[in-house]
């Protein structure tokens, strides 16, 4: 019984370490997500790369040279699972989807929506809707750990469904924090004062929670 306990274990052993490549727009990204990734992962052996890029367009354009490199990896035995989160800004949420989905595919990965019996997938895609600072507004707790000046309350459009109101998060959060006697304009910056706050169950963002849940379904 103790020798087929050990093989158990050395199977077990012997699996290549998971590696989570996160790939984000810019630095504002990366910096709110690393503490908030970082407990989500908690407890596990996962290996947690962020990779930023310099906006939307440049990570778009690179994409498909860099889940290519992934799908290389992977055929030599790396067990690496990649996390791709744009915001939509003012683009087709369903479209831009497609998009990153159809990427996955062409490199020879497998995106969540083609996922295996199992529930076995390669890539994750996740858009933050509208824009990562959505996500700020769903915690107002959060903000108001980073930046106790502001008002109690998210303004009233953000207070049920952050993802709902149209036009651009970032620059209404700006105001309010210039408003409220804030003069830091630096998105960078405001990730690396909520990011270590956020929670990772009280968010209102829909979006937020999908992300998450989806990177939970992807190193699982």
């Amino acid at each position: 019984m103790k020798r087929t306990k050990d093989r158990r274990a050395q199977k077990a052993d012997s699996r290549p370490r998971v590696e989570l490549e996160v790939l984000v727009e810019e630095e504002s990204a990366s910096e709110a997500l690393k503490p908030l990734l970082a407990r989500v992962l908690q407890g596990s052996d996962v290996q947690l790369r962020i990779r930023r890029f310099q906006g939307k367009p440049d990570l778009l354009k690179k994409l498909p040279d860099r889940l290519l490199g992934y799908a290389a990896a992977r055929r030599r035995g790396s067990d690496v699972r990649v996390v791709v989160l744009v915001d939509r800004d003012n683009d087709d949420c369903a479209t831009l989807k497609k998009d990153l989905d159809r990427f996955a595919r062409q490199a020879g990965l497998t995106p969540r929506v083609d996922a295996d019996n199992a529930g076995c997938f390669d890539v994750l895609n996740r858009i933050a809707i509208r824009e990562l600072e959505s996500w700020y507004f769903g915690d107002w707790d959060a903000v108001r750990k980073a930046f106790p000046k502001v008002a109690k309350e998210a303004p009233r459009a953000y207070r049920a469904n952050p993802d709902l109101p149209a036009g651009k998060a970032s620059d209404v959060f700006e105001k309010i924090l210039s408003s409220s006697g804030v003069r830091i304009a630096s998105k960078p910056e405001w990730g690396r004062r909520i990011g270590p706050r956020l929670s990772v169950e009280e968010n209102r963002s829909p979006s937020f929670h999908a992300f998450l849940s989806g990177v939970r379904a992807l190193i699982a």
